[in-house]
């Protein structure tokens, strides 16, 4: 996939984990650039006219069904997100070389855990979630320690939006991080229904993972690199790219 984002550009920034977990602990990481913001820190109100604002602005060459359905399923993902405590949730819409509509979700959660050791945390992670048969589990590494993906796809119920019956099948990449001694653990996930773009996504899902740094105050710490979208190879993504090339792909993304 190699995409232009649409609409508005958004501005990259660092988000910190809220204070709340710890107050001198600073976690941060760089959203990739072509993530518009849902505005999961706002009130309510305000973030049903910001997403109706976005939705319209980026969606401006849409059909009203477009933007009716996508603005709702984008409503429930930060209402759910915001539900679950989450720090960051946006979307991506891309144009693709071959004239394609390309869009995903990030949600971003971090969650309280024990990561004092954190070979022994990805270890109890991947057992948990390989439980699951349904999930594709990866062990791997990035900058700022042990990570673990979890690949899975679902159905999603957009019929209440739609106002007729619509379902959208969604693939799914998850990757977790045991933030090493900070008793943190962060939870970014992907989906998008552009299945064939799929393992783009997860290139950037696993860039991001790769700028995650931490630090108290004096700390020296390395700073984060503005994430971009991913060279690609070639051809372009296709549908008619098997299983097992996008399987490589998404392992390859993860070291």
């Amino acid at each position: 996939m190699t995409a232009e984002p649409t609409g508005p550009t958004p501005e990259p920034a660092p988000a910190p984990v809220p204070s709340g977990l710890d107050d001198e602990l600073d976690i941060r990481w760089e959203v990739p650039v072509v993530f518009h913001s849902l505005g999961v820190s706002l009130p309510e109100e305000e973030r049903a006219a910001h997403i109706a604002e976005v939705a319209a602005e980026v969606w401006s060459g849409g059909t009203e069904y477009q933007r009716t359905t996508v603005g709702g399923w984008y409503g429930e993902i930060a209402a759910e997100a915001a539900e679950d405590g989450a720090v960051y949730a946006g979307f991506a819409l891309l144009g693709t070389e071959d004239d394609r509509v390309s869009t995903a979700t990030l949600v971003i959660l971090a969650e309280e855990a024990d990561t004092s050791d954190p070979e022994i945390a990805a270890a109890a992670l991947v057992e948990l979630l390989s439980l699951d048969p349904a999930n594709k589990v990866i062990r791997s590494d990035v900058s700022c320690g042990p990570a673990v993906l979890v690949v899975s796809g679902m159905i999603v119920d957009l019929t209440e939006q739609a106002g007729e019956p619509t379902k959208l099948e969604l693939a799914q990449a998850e990757v977790y991080l045991p933030v090493p001694g900070t008793g943190t653990l962060l939870v970014c996930r992907i989906s998008t229904p552009s299945l064939a773009d799929f393992p783009d996504y997860v290139t950037l899902l696993a860039q991001m993972a790769d700028t995650v740094v931490h630090r108290r105050p004096g700390d020296p710490g390395p700073g984060g690199g503005r994430v971009a979208l991913p060279g690609q190879g070639g051809g372009n993504g296709g549908a008619d790219e098997s299983d097992q090339v996008s399987l490589s792909r998404i392992m390859g993304a993860f070291g």
